[in-house]
């Protein structure tokens, strides 16, 4: 299992995507599935910086998780400072996302439509220690 803390801060994003390509290679994921899990993070990143300006308070980091499971790496994305609420309105979004692509005069849920089509179980779901704990797997290969 493999660890990234970051600071909530867009200048963070472009060595983020280079770890996280670098990491899922080093986990045997080939170099196009690093690619596609950098955009995965990326895309992840942003919103929470995005979105989360209007309740990020304490300045806490944000984490990414990859992890070997099987012939899939497990992908897990950390936001402490998300309220319940909006955790459970993300879970609710990913549910509509994965009915296919959101129009395109819509403003929101072209990321998570992103994120369904790049891994696979996609859930967002209160992390123990409390906000955000979002989770899917990508194939190695």
């Amino acid at each position: 299992m493999r660890r990234l803390s970051f600071a909530p801060q867009p200048g963070v994003l472009r060595q983020l995507r280079a770890d996280v390509r670098q990491l899922a290679v080093g986990l045997g994921a080939d170099a196009k599935v690093g690619d596609q899990l950098a955009l995965v993070v990326d895309e992840l990143v942003n919103n929470a910086i995005e979105h989360g300006s209007d309740y990020r308070h304490r300045g806490l980091d944000l984490a990414v998780q990859i992890e070997p499971a099987g012939d899939l790496l497990r992908v897990e994305f950390f936001d402490q400072e998300m309220p319940t609420d909006a955790v459970d309105e993300l879970a609710q979004a990913l549910a509509a996302a994965t009915n296919g692509m959101p129009s395109l005069e819509s403003e929101r849920g072209r990321g998570l439509f992103l994120l369904s089509v790049y891994l696979q179980d996609v859930r967002a779901a209160t992390a123990p220690a409390g906000g955000l704990r979002l989770s899917g797997h990508i194939a190695r290969q």
